[in-house]
C-alpha cells in the first residue's frame, strides 16, 4: 500500500512538472509610434491570440504613451487608470475570469506578465484608451492552436505597419516627422485656427485598434492684441487639452480651470491677460460611443478658445502629451 501511494505521489509530480514544461510563455507588444513620437498606434499588436490553458502573455510597451494591460470580470464597470481594477496587479498574475486584473500604466520597455490557468475567451482592454481592445482565446491542453509565436510576431509588425502609414488610405494630407503620409488630416481653415490632434479608428475581429497624431497643426500662430484663437480636437478617441502656465496636479487634469467659461455653441472660453498666466482648458474630446441600456452620453467638449487682449508670446502644451512633443506657440502682435 505504502509502495502503491508512493509511486502515486511521484506519478503526479512528474504529470505536474510535465505540465509545467508544456506551459509556453508568449510575446506581444502595446502600442507603437513614429520616430518622432508624433504617430501613435494606439493597440494591442496583435489583439486576438490563441494559447492553452496554463499559457502566459507577456506584453511589452513600444509606446511613449501610456497603456494598462487589464481583463476585467464579465459585467464589471469600466474603471479608469487612475482608479485601476480597483488597484494595480503584480507581473506574473494569474487570470481566471472571476478575479480582475490589470497592469500599472505601462511606460515605452515596461512589461507585464498575465498567466491564464483555465479555458475560456477574455477581453483585453487598456484603461487608459476605453476603444483599444482585444480578445485572447485560452484553450485546452490538448487542443490545436491556429498560430504559433513567429505568426503572431509577424501579425503584430503588419498591424503596426498598417497603423502607422495609415496603408488603407489615398488621399494626401500635410504630413508632420515621420507621420502617414496619407492620413486625411483636414486642417482647419482660417488664420486663427489650430486642429489639436487627429486621428481614425479602425477595426479588427477581435476589437478596435487607432491611430493619433498627437500635434496641433499649424500650432505656431502669429495673431494680433484682441485676437482670439481657436483649438479643435478632431481626434474620433483620444483626447488633449490646451494648457497655458503651470499645469493642474495629473489627478486634475480632467476639469477646465477657474477661468474658463463657457460660450452658448459648448465651446469653452479663456482669456489671457499677460505672459505666463495660467489657463487650463481641461481634457476635450469627441463624446464616447453610447450604448443600448446606457444613458446618452453628453454632445462632446471639442472646441476650446482664447483671447489675447495684449502683445507677446505665450507657450502652450496638451498637457496628456507634451512629452511626445505636442506644444505650441502663439506670438501675438501689437
Amino acid at each position: 500500500m505504502r509502495r502503491t501511494l508512493t509511486s502515486w505521489l511521484s506519478l503526479s509530480v512528474v504529470m505536474v512538472l510535465a505540465q509545467a514544461l508544456h506551459a509556453d510563455s508568449w510575446q506581444a507588444k502595446v502600442g507603437a509610434q513614429s520616430f518622432d513620437e508624433g504617430t501613435q498606434a494606439l493597440a494591442f499588436l496583435p489583439n486576438e491570440m490563441w494559447i492553452h490553458a496554463g499559457d502566459s502573455i507577456t506584453w511589452t510597451s513600444a509606446s511613449g504613451d501610456i497603456h494598462t494591460v487589464s481583463f476585467f470580470i464579465a459585467g464589471q464597470p469600466y474603471m479608469d487608470f487612475t482608479v485601476g481594477c480597483p488597484g494595480y496587479s503584480p507581473s506574473g498574475v494569474s487570470f481566471t475570469g472571476a478575479n480582475c486584473v490589470s497592469a500599472p500604466p505601462l511606460d515605452i520597455g515596461q512589461s507585464f506578465t498575465v498567466k491564464f490557468p483555465v479555458t475560456g475567451n477574455f477581453k483585453l482592454i487598456c484603461l487608459v484608451h476605453p476603444h483599444m481592445t482585444g480578445v485572447i482565446h485560452v484553450l485546452a491542453k490538448n487542443a490545436a492552436l491556429p498560430h504559433d509565436q513567429a505568426f503572431y510576431d509577424k501579425q503584430a509588425a503588419d498591424q503596426q505597419k498598417s497603423l502607422l502609414t495609415d496603408a488603407d488610405q489615398g488621399n494626401g494630407h500635410q504630413g508632420h516627422g515621420q507621420m502617414s503620409d496619407s492620413l486625411s488630416v483636414n486642417v482647419i481653415p482660417g488664420k486663427n485656427s489650430v486642429t489639436a490632434g487627429v486621428g481614425e479608428m479602425t477595426a479588427t475581429g477581435a476589437g478596435f485598434q487607432s491611430l493619433s497624431i498627437v500635434r496641433f497643426m499649424d500650432g505656431n500662430i502669429q495673431i494680433h492684441a484682441g485676437d482670439t484663437v481657436e483649438w479643435t480636437n478632431m481626434d474620433p478617441a483620444l483626447p488633449h487639452t490646451v494648457t497655458f502656465g503651470t499645469e493642474p496636479d495629473p489627478a486634475n487634469f480632467g476639469p477646465p480651470s477657474s477661468n474658463v467659461s463657457f460660450d452658448a455653441d459648448g465651446a469653452g472660453h479663456a482669456t489671457i491677460h499677460f505672459v505666463g498666466e495660467s489657463v487650463h482648458s481641461g481634457i476635450f474630446g469627441a463624446a464616447p460611443e453610447d450604448q443600448s441600456g446606457v444613458p446618452q452620453a453628453p454632445p462632446g467638449y471639442t472646441v476650446f478658445r482664447v483671447t489675447f487682449p495684449h502683445a507677446g508670446t505665450y507657450d502652450y502644451k496638451c498637457a496628456l502629451h507634451d512629452t511626445l512633443g505636442m506644444v505650441g506657440k502663439v506670438v501675438v502682435k501689437p
